[in-house]
């Protein structure tokens, strides 16, 4: 899964970037004095509503926070628990109601695959103190360590309000900020299994911000956005595990989806 899950990552970058490259093209010698000279695309903003498609990477995470006084109990056999980021892409389709001159309501029905993971890190086999002699903390110079990975393939429901400056020839900036419900179906919120060291849970709450810019084609409109999302949900859950692996989930708080995620969007 991870090599077909990188395969697309690089195919969507691919794709990208030769749509990126293929759109100066517009801009060729035919329609360059119409692109720096006239307005593309007037009729756009002032249409009721709209359609378009999003696709664009994205870095997964967790915001982790451990149980109170986890590193000196000797119960868990561990000193540390670290979450750490992947990398996935997304695509979904753009729904664009226009409230304002210069304010969108947008529903973006979004798939999206990615991985993060959970690292316990066990005691040094030698004693070694962290930031020892080489610089580096025990984690980072080969400390041993279980590693759970946590696939996930998102059905993600945003809404958001879309914040418009007023357009600049053929280009505006603009900000969004809302909320998002995800689903995933990937999740381990369920069942029994063997290596199974945490369980998170399936649904999911954000509130997400972002900025961007559109610039506006002879044929279409072209937006680069980044965007921040936070979990505002515990995805930790205990599940059905065995008593071995217990002292896994027991060593979590609270545990909070964290993503940034780069969309091109083609409206």
């Amino acid at each position: 899964m991870k090599n077909v899950k990188r395969t697309y990552i690089s195919s969507s970058i691919i794709i990208i970037c030769c749509i990126l490259f293929a759109l100066p093209e517009e801009l060729s010698a035919q329609h360059r004095d119409r692109a720096f000279r006239f307005l593309n695309r007037l009729d756009h903003d002032e249409r009721p509503y709209h359609f378009g498609f999003t696709l664009g990477v994205n870095s997964q995470n967790f915001a982790l926070r451990p149980v109170e006084g986890m590193f000196e109990d000797p119960e868990f056999g561990f000193e540390y628990v670290l979450p750490e980021k992947d990398y996935g892409f997304h695509i979904g389709i753009v729904s664009n109601l226009n409230l304002t001159p210069h304010m969108d309501l947008r529903f973006i029905p979004t798939i999206t695959f990615g991985d993060r993971y959970l690292e316990y890190y066990m005691p040094a086999p030698t004693g070694g103190q962290v930031n020892g002699g080489n610089g580096l903390s025990d984690w980072e110079s080969g400390r041993p360590s279980e590693k759970q990975d946590l696939e996930l393939t998102l059905l993600e429901f945003p809404l958001h309000l879309k914040f418009k400056s007023a357009r600049m020839n053929n280009t505006r900036a603009y900000v969004i900020g809302g909320v998002k419900y995800t689903h995933d179906l990937a999740s381990i919120e369920l069942g029994i299994g063997d290596e199974i060291l945490a369980r998170v849970a399936r649904n999911d709450l954000h509130y997400e911000f972002g900025v961007g810019l559109d610039h506006y084609f002879f044929y279409f409109k072209f937006s680069a956005e980044v965007k921040a999302s936070f979990g505002l949900t515990n995805l930790i859950r205990p599940g059905e595990v065995g008593p071995e692996f217990q002292k896994y989930y027991n060593s979590i708080d609270r545990l909070n989806s964290r993503s940034i995620m780069i969309s091109f969007t083609f409206e």
